[in-house]
């Protein structure tokens, strides 16, 4: 199965084709404009050719050179200097499609989950013209004003480059991994690790292999990142091996109800306006109840540290904080930090 990166960059690879003149242009030309391998751009422009969309025809048609372990031997052998070309099939029109306001606000939460994680280029610019032609379409609907903006990546544009390098080329990674610590000081860690893959959600996070142990990085933590040695293959394949066991793990935990995180500490409830309801949605072993324009959520904390940091995020939306001790500490930290920032 094709991973959210490879469908990305097919979609921008068609893009690209779409305005060359005729719709062609050589393997070498798209595997430079693109910064990978000419096989590797022909494996996607395959796999692209040979999808089955239910219900319909593909609105397209690609000529495309054999794969090289294809070749039949009649012609020219498939090569860097072989053309593909990108052409409308001719079997019919694409079918209206009609969504709803819900469809297509799930569509584009998930266009800007990959979004904050596509470094900028053809890529990143096929996905935001995708999106806007959506928005777009919303907004002469009449529903202009139920959707949102286009979100900031949570990481610097060259870091974000530097990460998706070292994925594509099994090369080591170091960065800096900021973190609050006691009294929200900040607290930095330097880590080199093996880049796995990027998972996408309410905060990216960077997979990777560290010390022999699969690890998580949240990308608005990551400092600046610089790629180191390039690893053998097979300690790229292990590390890469190490992060699906634990993904796995993590699955098979969830369908039988357990999870890795277990709820301890003190039981917090608090009173949010409706503009804190990320928090129900995001947490572990949050619950949530309505009362009118108020949302109840209470949840277990370990750390007063952490949810000192959790109610600066939320700002204006915190409307009471329960029970009266844990508000009362909160209430004497935030003095300090008032004091200290005036």
């Amino acid at each position: 199965m094709a991973g959210v990166q490879d469908i990305v960059r097919t979609h921008a690879i068609l893009t690209f084709l779409s305005r060359q003149a005729g719709g062609a242009t050589t393997l070498a030309e798209l595997a430079a404009h693109f910064g990978t391998s000419w096989r590797n751009v022909l494996d996607l422009l395959w796999d692209a050719n040979l999808i089955e969309i239910p219900g319909m025809l593909a609105p397209f048609d690609l000529a495309l050179p054999d794969r090289p372990e294809q070749w039949d031997g009649s012609g020219d052998p498939p090569g860097p200097g072989s053309i593909v070309q990108l052409a409308h099939s001719g079997a019919g029109q694409v079918p209206q499609l009609s969504l709803t306001l819900d469809e297509v606000m799930v569509l584009t939460a998930l266009l800007d989950n990959v979004l904050e994680v596509t470094p900028p280029g053809d890529s990143r610019t096929a996905l935001r013209e995708l999106r806007e032609s959506m928005t777009r379409a919303a907004t002469d609907a009449g529903f202009g004003q139920a959707l949102w903006r286009e979100p900031e990546s949570p990481i610097a544009a060259q870091s974000l480059e530097t990460i998706m390098s070292g994925i594509n080329a099994g090369r080591m990674l170091s960065f800096s991994y900021h973190r609050a610590g006691p009294d929200l000081l900040e607290s930095v860690q330097e880590v080199s690790a093996i880049p796995v893959s990027i998972a996408t959600g309410a905060s990216p996070v960077l997979r990777a292999v560290r010390d022999g142990h699969a690890r998580t990085y949240r990308l608005d933590r990551m400092g600046r990142v610089t790629a180191g040695e390039t690893l053998p293959k097979r300690r790229v394949t292990d590390a890469r091996n190490l992060v699906l066991k634990e993904e796995r793990r993590m699955r098979a935990m969830a369908r039988e109800g357990r999870g890795s995180w277990v709820p301890q500490g003190e039981s917090v409830t608090l009173d949010l306006t409706l503009a804190g309801k990320w928090v129900g949605e995001t947490l572990p072993g949050a619950t949530v109840r309505e009362e009118g324009d108020t949302l109840v959520v209470t949840l277990n904390v370990t750390s007063e540290e952490w949810l000192f940091s959790l109610l600066l995020q939320l700002g204006d939306a915190v409307i009471a904080v329960q029970p009266e001790s844990v508000a009362d500490r909160l209430a004497e930290r935030f003095a300090r930090l008032l004091k200290e920032t005036l």
